[in-house]
């Protein structure tokens, strides 16, 4: 079932974005993590209507926008964002991992040679989780 992970770990409630606006069924967020941004239905700024006063978007895809830091501000909103992840960030992050503070949903494997595949998956805008590529390390060493 669809939001099964997600109520394990620890929704309170599920909004299906292909039958409702989660704008409309959401409020007084305290933090919003947006992965989508503007790509699809201007995602970000929506965000910023779910939020309690003084909340936080972070905006991962697509950084924060002027519109959308003037929106914000306007609102009384913070925003922050990741525009590339660093070594130091993302061993810490490994380090969540490993002991199950943060897990990673993995909703398909492809082998490297089906890269357009999985390519064409990640367009559709219908997967839950990491598209994974998985190939061979091939390391040639000359002397």
């Amino acid at each position: 079932m669809r939001g099964q992970g997600s109520a394990a770990r620890g929704a309170d409630e599920l909004i299906d974005y292909t039958t409702s606006r989660f704008e409309e069924a959401a409020k007084d967020i305290e933090v919003v993590i947006d992965l989508v941004g503007v790509a699809h239905d201007n995602t970000s700024t929506r965000s910023l209507n779910v939020l309690r006063p003084g909340g936080l978007i972070v905006a991962i895809p697509a950084g924060v926008s002027p519109e959308l830091l003037q929106a914000a501000e306007s609102r009384g909103l913070r925003t922050a964002f990741l525009v590339e992840p660093d070594g130091p960030a993302l061993t810490r992050i490994a380090g969540l991992i490993d002991v199950s503070e943060v897990s990673v949903e993995v909703e398909e494997v492809f082998p490297l040679e089906q890269a357009t595949q999985a390519h064409i998956r990640g367009e559709s805008d219908r997967t839950r989780g990491k598209l994974v590529l998985r190939g061979k390390l091939v390391l040639r060493v000359t002397l």
